[in-house]
């Protein structure tokens, strides 16, 4: 999945030339192209998306989804966060892979300068300071900030499955964003924002750092790995439910 934009340089520090064992690299690649499917899949059922295609998202659409979903970016920490409290050793290989997985994405992200970047992204939408600072938290975006903790809260045994659904939503956002990128900035010959197209890349890097630990750890269990791709779908759909009611919110109002 490429763009054809320049990319920014990010200062993660992973080390992601590390080879797999060959049957955890087939896992992986198969469990990608499950996945990737499974988001445009997911797309092509969306309300927003199908809308998006068709050429019947208005900027005043977009600039309400995307005003939303910059609170809910402000709080992404918080999802790593719990994953990295779920963890339950810090020197468990695969346990260790993955917390610093969480930690570097976090790092990255502020380190880089990705908020910026989104604010030039809602600049980008025709947005102003003004109209930007006078935004509010809505009921969905409350809703989808807390749906991880709902779903994986402290004291339950499910680290794994969470690592997973986090994984689906990273891919799903690059997919989304390409999409993005080609039914709303191409179709209005408008310069590709940073944050979507460096979205568009990197997020397939946070989701095989976040798959990695999963498919080591449980590559040869097909049931368990079969109930983890669950939770990566899960963590797709919940994404893609949360455009759906942002779309019901604007139309609401």
């Amino acid at each position: 999945m490429k763009v054809n934009s320049t990319i920014a340089t990010t200062s993660s520090r992973l080390n992601r030339e590390i080879e797999l064992p060959p049957e955890v690299e087939v896992q992986k690649q198969a469990i990608s192209e499950r996945t990737i499917a499974y988001c445009n899949k997911s797309l092509d059922r969306s309300r927003f998306f199908s809308l998006l295609k068709d050429g019947e998202i208005t900027p005043s659409i977009m600039q309400y989804a995307f005003l939303q979903y910059q609170f809910w970016r402000d709080r992404l920490h918080q999802w790593f966060g719990l994953c990295i409290v779920k963890a339950g050793s810090c020197t468990d290989p695969d346990q260790k892979a993955a917390i610093m997985s969480l930690a570097d994405h976090t790092f990255t992200d502020l380190q880089d300068g990705h908020n910026e970047m989104y604010l030039e992204f809602l600049h980008n939408l025709g947005l102003s300071d003004a109209e930007i600072k006078a935004s509010c938290r809505s009921a969905a975006t409350v809703s989808y900030e807390r749906s991880f903790f709902d779903d994986f809260g402290y004291g339950t045994n499910n680290f794994y499955e969470a690592l997973a659904a986090l994984s689906g939503r990273e891919l799903c956002v690059a997919v989304r964003n390409v999409r993005i990128l080609q039914y709303y900035f191409d179709a209005r010959s408008m310069k590709h924002p940073t944050w979507l197209t460096l979205h568009a890349e990197l997020e397939v890097d946070h989701f095989h750092d976040a798959i990695r630990p999963v498919l080591i750890r449980y590559g040869e269990d097909s049931a368990k790995i079969a109930d983890l791709m669950k939770a990566v779908e899960q963590g797709i759909d919940r994404h893609l439910q949360y455009f759906e009611e942002l779309l019901h919110e604007y139309e609401s109002r």
